[in-house]
């Protein structure tokens, strides 16, 4: 069935597609520094959708990398703008002589819409979820990125131990990173989808969704899950009908239960 808010989607991956070609001008290549490996699915999912807003537009991304194993050579070589998705080490930046484009200082709505609609995974076992500390009194299931474990499939477990060994010598070794950032670079991809699939899995084991994180507000919009929304996380999306908002956890409980 379509996304409940589908026109408002399409309407914020438009505003991200204007502010991309805004930054990146003429250019079809660039070069993509993110992707840092954290517990929070954020960064992947960010990553994720960057990658299908640059296609979308035609760009190709000639050379990624993490922010710790960037290499001005390959980064040259690419022959076109660097995206930054966090800030590095302004040493590296000295030697990389191609215009730089800080994702983060952007303004267009957040990168991770780029995913567009996404599945409602995970099994409906209770009636409201909470992604933040209950008031004194609620009973009902708190989650965190961290639990359940990350589940990965068998390409994503070998992806998992691909980059760690990759990415612990390439961080210590220029040379090794600018070498071998093809092999460590194909991992992204299935570790990106790991994490996004695991906290689309968290998520939704609830009727309702009761959150303080952005990351966990975006991907439940594009999973289509109701949710509140406690207090206001800058580049929230709160004119979606699946989102109400609330500015303490006990009002967050009785409109979630409005919800229900």
């Amino acid at each position: 069935m379509p996304h409940p808010d589908s026109t408002l989607l399409r309407s914020l991956n438009t505003a991200i597609d204007d502010g991309l070609l805004a930054a990146l001008g003429e250019a079809r290549r660039v070069s993509l520094a993110h992707f840092p490996d954290t517990p929070s699915p954020g960064d992947a999912a960010r990553w994720l959708g960057t990658r299908i807003a640059l296609r979308r537009l035609g760009v190709r991304v000639a050379y990624q990398c993490l922010p710790e194993t960037l290499s001005a050579e390959a980064v040259r070589s690419a022959e076109g703008p660097l995206l930054l998705a966090t800030p590095v080490d302004t040493s590296l930046l000295a030697s990389v002589d191609v215009p730089v484009v800080p994702l983060f200082d952007l303004k267009v709505p957040p990168l991770t819409l780029a995913l567009g609609a996404l599945p409602r995974l995970g099994t409906v076992e209770v009636d409201v979820v909470w992604h933040c500390a209950p008031p004194a009194g609620v009973d009902g299931r708190v989650v965190s990125w961290s639990s359940p474990d990350l589940g990965h499939n068998p390409k994503q477990v070998v992806a998992a131990r691909a980059s760690s060994e990759l990415r612990s010598r390439a961080s210590r070794d220029p040379e090794f990173a600018r070498r071998t950032w093809r092999a460590l670079s194909a991992t992204f991809v299935p570790l990106a989808k790991a994490h996004v699939q695991h906290a689309l899995t968290v998520l939704g084991g609830g009727r309702v969704l009761v959150t303080d994180d952005l990351d966990a507000h975006l991907l439940a919009l594009l999973a289509g899950i109701p949710h509140v929304v406690v207090g206001e996380p800058a580049g929230g999306v709160p004119d979606s009908s699946l989102v109400r908002t609330a500015s303490d956890v006990r009002e967050a409980s009785e409109v979630a239960l409005e919800l229900l």
